[in-house]
């Protein structure tokens, strides 16, 4: 099945789609963010929101670290959140220009703040590609690889702008025989095997990403098309 015949919600985002958010970071803490916002209830609010697809979820988690920034503006990983958000709100195709201006300040806030965190490249790299920029987000996330080689989720944005670019074979080969820890790493792999028309691979990396955890969604728009396809109950 080529991709042109997937339902057209899966075949825009194959097209779109650019980079990581890894959803192992969104684990629940007990910590509180500035101005005594709880943070399990901001990390949660982002979990569900990718997870769901939902950009209201989405958006109320925004709104709950950018307040945290307003009291503190050097809680870098506010910055970090807010960003990855932006970039998920441009997979679901609700991001709007101002919603980019204002993540894409945040990014260039926290490379003046820390231009030698790995970190900081990688958000600039996720802004740029919810933003279509892919080329300019490589450069952002070859830099954040360089200062922290072999990481995996750094590998897998650079894999996803493949995908996004239609070149399976490269997204292969960044991710392919690696130790992956993540579900996500799974799904881009699968997707990418998907791409090239190989459907069993894509299956198999699929159910991996399942046994890692990673639900919701885009996985399940996946596993529904494929399984029309095959004639198989996927879900």
């Amino acid at each position: 099945m080529s991709i042109g015949k997937f339902p057209t919600k899966l075949a825009g985002w194959l097209t779109l789609f650019c980079c990581l958010f890894s959803l192992s970071a969104f684990a629940l803490s007990i910590r509180v963010l500035p101005g005594g916002i709880p943070m399990g209830s901001a990390d949660q609010l982002m979990a569900e929101g990718i997870r769901l697809g939902s950009s209201q979820i989405l958006r109320q988690a925004w709104e709950a670290y950018e307040k945290a920034l307003v009291l503190n503006p050097e809680f870098l990983d506010g910055y970090f959140k807010l960003g990855r958000i932006y970039f998920h709100l441009s997979l679901l195709g609700s991001a709007a220009e101002e919603d980019f201006q204002k993540a894409q300040r945040f990014a260039d806030l926290v490379l003046k703040k820390a231009p030698m965190n790995p970190e900081a490249h990688r958000l600039m790299g996720e802004v740029l590609s919810g933003k279509g920029a892919y080329l300019d987000a490589m450069q952002e996330l070859k830099l954040a690889l360089n200062m922290n080689p072999g990481n995996e989720f750094i590998l897998c944005d650079m894999a996803s702008i493949h995908l996004a670019l239609h070149q399976p074979e490269e997204t292969i080969s960044l991710l392919e025989g690696k130790s992956l820890r993540d579900g996500w790493s799974l799904y881009i792999l699968g997707l990418a095997w998907l791409q090239k028309g190989e459907k069993g691979r894509a299956l198999i990396n699929f159910k991996k990403a399942q046994k890692r955890g990673f639900s919701g969604y885009w996985l399940n728009l996946a596993l529904q098309a494929l399984g029309e396809d095959l004639s198989l109950p996927l879900n």
